[in-house]
């Protein structure tokens, strides 16, 4: 709507409409690049999930340019998208519509047929459905608007999609301006498109090596749960798989399952800080035979609350 609002029917535009676009796409790319920047630098993220929290460098002038990058990839992604929408919806709704929804839809039909739909809110049945459709919906959006690097998760748009996603930016705007017919807007929209591309090229240069693959991985939600239970050195780290949707790591729930049996009685006993009253309560029936054992799970999380 404030975009649209900049132009008049002869095309001019007036300050306060600009102003008012520009402190927007200002403040989403904030919201946006600090979000990504919080999360990775959060040292409970690191701990629970170090293969993929952790790219910013431990340099604060590194982390300070690879945080800057991350606020122009939001702001070109939004420059080029808004511009996108404006440019499409003056010439038609139905092309816009078009446009846009196929877009959600190719990124529906590849989860679908990837068996990757179902979303890490632990929720089952037809409610679950219903809040894997919304939370898959909002993620896309918030992806396709802002860029935002938190959501290449392999349980949220996935690393290689969410690089993929940048590129059919760049196509829809590049193809928008052309149909614009208008020598400077197509200008302004490649020279976006560079600062976009440059941008997340200086972006991997400024970050942990280790990390780049992250943003091109393919894995799956369920792979990635599974590897995460694998590769997790520690108790601790094994366990956050336990608080996502159970679909997501149906493949090793016998694997799950005898770790629990056989970890638990050791934690009982133990008690150690991290095994809260909130993740005792995770603890699936089906996951242990020892009645008894599981009795004393059930007891110890509702002294605890």
């Amino acid at each position: 709507i404030q975009a649209m609002a900049m132009f008049s029917v002869n095309g001019d535009s007036s300050f306060t409409p600009v102003l008012s676009l520009s402190s927007s796409i200002l403040t989403s790319a904030f919201i946006s690049a600090q979000l990504s920047y919080e999360w990775d630098a959060s040292e409970q993220q690191r701990v629970e999930e170090p293969v993929f929290y952790g790219y910013l460098p431990k340099s604060l002038k590194w982390s300070a340019f690879a945080l800057f990058n991350l606020l122009l990839i939001s702001i070109f992604n939004l420059i080029l998208r808004t511009s996108a929408l404006v440019i499409l919806s003056q010439k038609s709704a139905y092309t816009t519509m078009a446009v846009f929804g196929g877009e959600l839809a190719l990124f529906f039909v590849v989860k679908i047929a990837r068996g990757d739909f179902t979303s890490w809110v632990p929720i089952a049945g037809c409610p679950g459905v219903i809040a894997s459709f919304t939370m898959r919906l909002f993620i896309k959006v918030a992806v396709d608007w802002t860029a935002c690097a938190q959501f290449r998760h392999q349980q949220e748009v996935g690393g290689l999609y969410w690089s993929f996603t940048m590129i059919v930016t760049c196509v829809i705007a590049i193809a928008s301006a052309l149909a614009q017919r208008n020598d400077m807007v197509i200008l302004c929209t490649v020279g976006a498109c560079a600062g976009l591309l440059v941008s997340f090229v200086l972006f991997l240069a400024s970050i942990r090596r280790d990390y780049i693959a992250t943003f091109y991985d393919t894995r799956t939600a369920t792979q990635h749960n599974a590897k995460r239970f694998f590769d997790a050195t520690n108790d601790q780290m094994k366990f956050e798989i336990i608080g996502v949707n159970e679909v997501l790591w149906r493949d090793i729930r016998g694997d799950v399952k005898s770790w629990l049996e056989e970890r638990l009685p050791s934690w009982l006993e133990e008690q150690p800080t991290w095994l809260t009253a909130y993740k005792r309560s995770l603890v699936p029936d089906w996951a242990i035979d020892d009645k008894s054992l599981l009795s004393r799970i059930r007891n110890d999380a509702v002294e605890a609350l």
